[in-house]
């Protein structure tokens, strides 16, 4: 079983407009609500590859309730508690002319002690050996900010294995834990590092920074850049080939990436493999204007044209 920590859901809000002209007046050409937050896009993206997930969330006011309606709607299991105040709305705004994407974040509703307790019992009553847990997203205010350690912590005593892919506190304060698998993008990796991350070789190093952690499974992405992988031991780099160009919709790629991964794990299919199904499902997702969203058929053609260099293992010397 696949579970999906999901604290920070959102209805997103898809604007899509020739140009963004600041101090003035903008028309969009199309407009798209969707349901959203990466937990939910994970999930999303796991129903696409037909493997079963259950989502556990926070939902309040009008907004959550549209969140549950949508969540029915698209088939996705979940168990939600209380907020105390309207789930968030995140607005996308997508310019046409330069293949440009805007959001704006709001942080979130509060969150009592008694729906936090009951989120942590939840996962420690579902969670089975050899299951995977995600932990996905930012955390809403009144959660404490080591929620993600405390469910790593779980993963370990139940043997199962926990997957982040957080930001700032949230991560960081995690890494203490040593999930079994981080996928930080390139920003959010220098906010813990604290260093720059330019070149290949500082990617290298910032993957090596994490192996040294014990972390086993490290994600390092960089959008059409492509990933550094850390498994174990080794470090790879993780690319397309120059055939295969991206789509201008960036949005969830990451979380389809994250459930393209975990899905293939989660079939002991090696991690070759799952890198990438992963990376084909993200490329995929990058086509198609909703988060999550993605052509199966055409992840499975993209896999042909990913590309894993071993550039280092500690084994060699």
């Amino acid at each position: 079983m696949i579970l999906v920590v999901c604290a920070n859901p959102a209805l997103d809000r898809l604007l899509v407009l020739p140009e963004l002209h600041l101090d003035g007046v903008n028309r969009t050409s199309h407009v798209e609500i969707t349901i959203a937050g990466k937990g939910i896009n994970v999930a999303r993206a796991l129903r696409t590859m037909g493997v079963e997930s259950h989502l556990f969330l926070f939902l309040g006011g009008d907004n959550g309730n549209k969140v549950r309606s949508g969540l029915s709607q698209e088939d996705l299991p979940f168990k939600s508690w209380p907020t105390l105040g309207e789930t968030r709305i995140t607005t996308v705004i997508h310019e046409e002319k330069r293949n440009r994407h805007t959001v704006i974040n709001e942080s979130g509703p509060l969150v009592s002690f008694e729906s936090s307790l009951a989120l942590i019992h939840s996962i420690e009553k579902k969670l089975k050996p050899n299951d995977y847990l995600i932990l996905s997203g930012s955390l809403p205010r009144g959660v404490r900010r080591d929620l993600y350690s405390v469910f790593i912590d779980i993963a370990h005593q139940k043997k199962a294995f926990s997957v982040l892919d957080s930001s700032g506190a949230p991560f960081s304060l995690a890494l203490k834990s040593i999930p079994f698998l981080i996928k930080p993008n390139v920003k959010e990796a220098e906010e813990v590092l604290g260093f720059a991350i330019l070149s290949m070789d500082d990617k290298i190093k910032a993957v090596q920074f994490f192996q040294k952690l014990k972390i086993p499974f490290i994600i390092l992405s960089d959008g059409p850049k492509g990933l550094v992988v850390g498994y174990h031991d080794e470090v790879f780099i993780v690319k397309a080939d120059n055939t295969i160009k991206g789509g201008g919709f960036a949005i969830g790629s990451g979380d389809t990436l994250v459930g393209g991964v975990v899905a293939r794990l989660s079939q002991r299919i090696d991690f070759r493999d799952a890198i990438k199904y992963g990376t084909a499902c993200g490329l995929a997702n990058t086509f198609c204007s909703g988060a999550g969203v993605f052509n199966l058929d055409m992840a499975h053609q993209l896999m042909e044209h990913i590309v894993i260099e071993n550039y280092y293992s500690s084994k060699r010397g």
